[in-house]
């Protein structure tokens, strides 16, 4: 308005005899007056931040996806990495505190589902839309990926990916295996014999399909591979995660299940299943058939995929998407970690054993081809600027074209039914398809998440203490020296769950 009154009083004292000029100075004034007014009314956009951990080039497909959100819905995301699951929590109550509000989606792991609802930092999504249209949606799903994140009733999550563990082997390493192992049976059964009285059980052969795979055919292979050089050096060859994380402990509970047991003995640990888990980590590290690179170098995923390519392991437990990484090729910058990806093998968990053996020479204990489920679901924290545009942020994400294409790139197992439907079809390459395939064929054999407790990081943290007590620093593979150790951790285990914490 100042300019528009100085405007005036040039106007009216002004001498300048130029009709003209006068005219164009005035509609110059005149529009620069109401461009001002209309860019003082002008709303900034929205802010909001998503917290999400990835692979790095899963990490940029996704900030690109977050660009086609921007643009559509005129927002502006601020995608930001968290580094533990468990600092998620953290970053929620600090901003909560700081009376901020940025934070409007979170990329939620399994462990962390419960503790954050617990906490009351989470929005239940029949807040953000109606009955009918919450079933609608919801029915997309598959109903094991929603039942798992319905907490007394409602559902808090919407599902963004499963995963469950394969056995991933090179097929020529596997062969050779099969041809040679014989010549080194009399030494496995002494080896066996000093653990159990007996040595193989009864009538063993190694079988010739991964599928039916058991502990003992685990334990020829890995014996065969850590006494015969490849490359000129003995090594043993097997492997799983070691490093102290959730992932290891997902290891742990899946050995549990293989064994026999359910999410009951692994709130007990002192259970047969339990024991039967320990005394073969135990019997594994002792005579040097799993690569201590998992322990000494702290492997998750990404360290295995090194010592796949640098040719120390043959053999290993992977996710899905582990499988996309060490194939490669599915993405213009996934190199791959294998000289010859043709070599991939691929099977279902195998299926648990006792090392104690009946007089007849067979196990005492069998267990079946069952794997840990685990997963990752997207969360709308109380710190939502607009919990309405994140449930809308959470729907886009793990709308079908993008898992599609999401799954079709990086391996990520569909939680989508309709993607789930034609993941076949989607998966352009036959070794994509048998992943896929071989994934589907896991889920038939069984699966189970782990307890579904507030406290699930606290337990998570007590098996590996006990691991690496027990199979690490003191490589036991006595059952009762073992069962007198778990007491311990058994006992801890009762005051994480705090006499009915387990009950959800």
């Amino acid at each position: 308005m100042d300019g528009i009154r100085l405007y005036c009083n040039y106007w009216n004292g002004s001498r300048m005899k130029n009709k003209t000029i006068e005219k164009i100075g005035f509609w110059i004034l005149l529009l620069l007056m109401i461009f001002s007014l209309c860019s003082c009314g002008k709303k900034p956009k929205m802010e909001m931040t998503v917290l999400i951990r990835m692979m790095d080039i899963q990490d940029l497909w996704f900030r690109e996806k977050m660009k086609e959100f921007e643009k559509e819905n005129g927002v502006k995301l601020n995608v930001v990495t968290f580094d533990k699951v468990e600092d998620v929590k953290k970053m929620i109550e600090l901003e909560l505190k700081s009376g901020r509000k940025k934070i409007g989606l979170v990329k939620t792991a399994y462990e962390m589902v419960y503790p954050l609802v617990e906490n009351e930092l989470m929005i239940s999504l029949s807040q953000l839309a109606d009955s009918a249209q919450l079933e609608k949606d919801l029915s997309e799903y598959l109903p094991l990926a929603s039942d798992i994140v319905t907490i007394k009733g409602e559902v808090f999550y919407i599902p963004r990916k499963l995963e469950t563990y394969l056995l991933f082997y090179l097929k020529s390493k596997v062969t050779d295996a099969l041809e040679n192992w014989e010549k080194d049976k009399s030494k496995i059964d002494e080896l066996l014999r000093k653990a159990n009285g007996y040595g193989l059980p009864e009538g063993y052969l190694l079988e010739k399909d991964p599928d039916q795979w058991d502990f003992y055919d685990l334990l020829v292979l890995s014996y065969y591979w850590a006494n015969h050089p490849y490359q000129g050096l003995k090594l043993p060859r097997m492997a799983h995660r070691g490093k102290e994380y959730a992932g290891t402990a997902n290891e742990l509970y899946t050995r549990i299940f293989e064994s026999g047991g359910d999410q009951k003995d692994i709130l007990e640990m002192s259970t047969e299943p339990v024991v039967d888990m320990f005394q073969w980590e135990g019997f594994f590290v002792k005579n040097n058939l799993y690569n201590p690179g998992m322990w000494e170098q702290s492997w998750s995923g990404g360290g295995i995929w090194k010592a796949i390519s640098e040719g120390q392991v043959f053999l290993a437990f992977m996710h899905q998407i582990d499988l996309f990484f060490i194939h490669g090729g599915s993405d213009p910058t996934m190199t791959g970690y294998l000289k010859e990806p043709e070599d991939l093998g691929i099977a279902i968990l195998p299926r648990g054993a006792s090392l104690e053996l009946n007089s007849d020479g067979t196990p005492k204990r069998k267990g079946a081809h069952k794997s840990n489920l685990y997963g990752w679901w997207w969360g709308i924290p109380k710190t939502s600027p607009s919990p309405e545009l994140s449930y809308k942020l959470a729907r886009f994400i793990t709308n079908r074209e993008n898992q599609i294409e999401e799954c079709s790139r990086f391996g990520m197992f569909p939680v989508r039914k309709d993607v789930l439907e034609e993941i076949s079809e989607v998966s352009s390459e036959d070794w994509k398809r048998h992943i896929f395939e071989v994934s589907q064929k896991q889920f038939e054999s069984g699966t189970e998440p782990t307890p579904s407790i507030s406290s699930l990081p606290l337990l998570n943290q007590n098996y590996l203490d006990a691991w690496y007590k027990i199979a690490v620093e003191k490589k036991i593979a006595d059952k009762e020296k073992i069962k007198s150790i778990l007491e311990e951790y058994a006992g801890e285990n009762k005051k994480i769950l705090n006499l009915g914490e387990a009950e959800r």
